[in-house]
């Protein structure tokens, strides 16, 4: 050492208990750091193991070179006792109950089934299977489809089945068949505001409302796929009621308040929105991270979207955009083509953009269902959009560029950068705070903004003498040719009414458009078959605010296209509009009996205080009767 510091030719020694031991490298610099009170990093330890503990650390080492060495087949070994313990426990819950351990086998035999794909077939007959059988059939189809004559004749087959099916589907209810006039006033209507009428590709368009069509039979018509996917989505909504277990810890009465009667709905008091339903959204941020994390997201996107490539047509990254939508949302999906926004085509910002609005985020579910609206309806409507949104967008918005990425494999999806499981589930819940706290800011200033629009076209009203006009009703006049094509019942009405929900859902949000579907469900005014088609046309993100969100996002991940974003954007809220009553005519075309879903809570028995605590019933002294309240046990 010369000069007061370390020299960096010498070693670096220090004691400790009679030993003598080199520092660790970088002494020098911590030692300086340590003496300018600015040492950031814990000094190592390094002394000599002596006594039992020696020998305790030979074994530990020993055991670790072992685990080591032998890693792989210690994996496997491992691997293989989970899943034989998995499926012996799944043998006997069948034996105990065959019924209701069902869908475990369901979701057992596909996993078994992909694993036999990708791990047998794939990757030791992939090939042959390709060049000997695939290749010429791809090669056959190919060739044929070159032929205009070829492709009228599949397309008219397709129209015709769906036609005859409909036909005998509807043969005692042919007021079903008003959907279908819907569905072509939509398609006409879009194709007169074509951004290219000339160059539209009818591939996409007409595959899209097929598979919309075939996702609304399995689910809606067939017995199986409709108990199935009832089932779905009932396990869902008993998933994101798992949220109360923290919620009601966290905010105590503000989420579970006493029974007691609401004075102006009569039914039980609930919980402060903000603090209930909401707060669904933070635990499914987690839990999505999670699975994000883990790859689950990432493989059951890239399945559905190659699925959608193949019969569609459509791109990579459209189609990966809208089967993510039908998870995560307008503002998550395009988080999984980021890298790729800078390459795509304008037609595929645009049908970006339509998935974003025609979808619902999965973590809104429990917030809708709150307010009246069927599980089973907004989930299916969901799914059934994602393919009906790529069709719309094409008409509005066909492809005149050649795209870049037209493949699924070529899309390669970014993984989660925590380091671990546990911080993955604590970032998801944080990141997801922000979006609560959203959704209440806005929720605050359109009510309010509501009511002073509202107020004003009132007092508008009042000066020519038109009473109780309001913008709400205005909306209902604007829509209601579209509500009325939609076939929702014969009653003008309720048409009306569905027409003012579709406006105030375009013109504010839908979550104010649900709140005032569940009073009015609540209030006997509209008919179950008038709900249902109400449920399935609000059920998107297709309104103005929405517009700023989307720009925000997309513009964020991607400045340079900025401009792009910008001129499609409002095609785009219109084909999600679209989109969204499109897969409302299907549904009312396809469901025979619509179900009838009701508030939370509402017809539950409660406590009336007004009942009994009525000034005119009270004897005059502040003393109450200790009798007054027996019999009445509901809180």
């Amino acid at each position: 050492m010369s000069g007061g510091h370390w020299d960096a030719e010498e070693p670096v020694q220090s004691k400790s208990n009679g030993h003598t031991y080199d520092l660790p490298e970088g002494g020098d610099e911590s030692s300086k750091q340590k003496q300018n009170g600015d040492f950031t990093e814990p000094e190592y330890l390094d002394e000599e193991v002596t006594g039992a503990m020696a020998g305790l650390e030979r074994v530990q080492h020993s055991i670790g070179a072992l685990i080591t060495k032998h890693k792989t087949p210690l994996t496997y070994l491992l691997v293989l006792a989970l899943v034989g313990a998995y499926h012996g426990w799944l043998i006997a819950a069948t034996v105990h109950d065959s019924k209701k351990v069902e869908p475990m086998w369901i979701i057992s035999g596909i996993l078994w089934a992909l694993f036999l794909y990708y791990q047998v077939v794939k990757r030791f007959f992939g090939k042959a299977i390709y060049n000997g059988f695939m290749k010429p059939m791809i090669k056959t189809f190919n060739g044929l489809w070159k032929y205009t004559i070829v492709q009228i004749l599949f397309y008219l087959i397709i129209i015709g089945v769906i036609l005859g099916f409909l036909v005998w589907d509807t043969w005692d209810d042919h007021k079903r068949l008003t959907g279908l006039g819907g569905m072509g006033c939509f398609v006409l209507l879009m194709f007169c505001l074509s951004n290219n009428r000339t160059k539209i590709k009818w591939r996409p368009v007409i595959w899209g409302f097929f598979l919309q069509f075939c996702l609304g039979l399995l689910v809606l018509r067939w017995d199986w796929g409709s108990k199935t996917f009832e089932k779905i989505s009932n396990n869902i909504v008993r998933f994101l009621d798992y949220t109360n277990n923290g919620t009601n810890f966290v905010f105590g009465f503000l989420a579970t308040p006493p029974n007691i009667c609401d004075p102006i709905s009569g039914a039980p008091l609930s919980g402060a929105f903000a603090f209930t339903s909401l707060q669904v959204v933070i635990y499914f941020g987690s839990i999505v991270a999670l699975l994000y994390y883990y790859g689950v997201i990432q493989f059951i996107l890239k399945i559905m979207a190659w699925f959608m490539t193949i019969t569609l047509g459509t791109t990579a990254t459209e189609s990966l955009n809208a089967c993510a939508c039908v998870f995560l949302g307008q503002s998550e999906a395009p988080l999984l083509i980021k890298p790729y926004l800078e390459k795509m085509t304008a037609s595929e910002i645009h049908a970006v953009m339509t998935s974003g609005f025609s979808c619902i985020a999965g973590s809104l579910f429990a917030a809708y269902i709150a307010f009246g609206a069927c599980p089973v309806y907004l989930l299916s409507a969901t799914v059934m959009s994602a393919c009906g949104s790529l069709a719309c967008s094409k008409i509005l918005f066909p492809e005149t560029e050649e795209s870049k990425l037209k493949e699924v494999a070529e899309l390669e999806l970014p993984k989660g950068e925590e380091s671990n499981p546990l911080e993955c589930i604590s970032n998801g819940a944080v990141a997801a705070v922000e979006l609560v706290l959203a959704i209440v800011a806005n929720l605050i200033v359109f009510l309010a903004l509501l009511a002073f629009i509202d107020n004003i076209f009132r007092y508008a009203g009042e000066l020519i003498g038109h009473e109780g006009w309001s913008f709400q009703k205005t909306l209902g006049y604007i829509f209601y040719p579209l509500a009325y094509v939609m076939g929702v019942t014969d009653n003008t009405d309720e048409t009306l009414k569905v027409a003012q929900l579709m406006g105030t859902k375009t013109a504010l949000n839908e979550f104010i458009a649900y709140q005032n579907l569940g009073t009015m469900v609540a209030n006997g005014e509209l008919s179950p078959r008038a709900a249902m088609i109400a449920t399935y046309a609000l059920c998107g993100f297709s309104n103005f605010s929405s517009i700023g969100i989307q720009l925000g996002v997309l513009g964020g991940m991607c400045p340079s296209r900025k401009q792009v974003f910008a001129r499609v954007v409002l095609r785009a809220l219109l084909a999600g509009c679209i989109s969204c009553f499109f897969t409302a005519c299907v549904a009312g075309v396809l469901v025979e009996t619509p179900a009838h879903c009701t508030r939370l809570g509402l017809g539950a028995v409660c406590f009336d205080p007004n009942k009994y605590l009525d000034s005119t019933d009270l004897p005059t002294t502040t003393v109450v009767p200790a009798n007054i309240f027996d019999g009445h046990n509901e809180l």
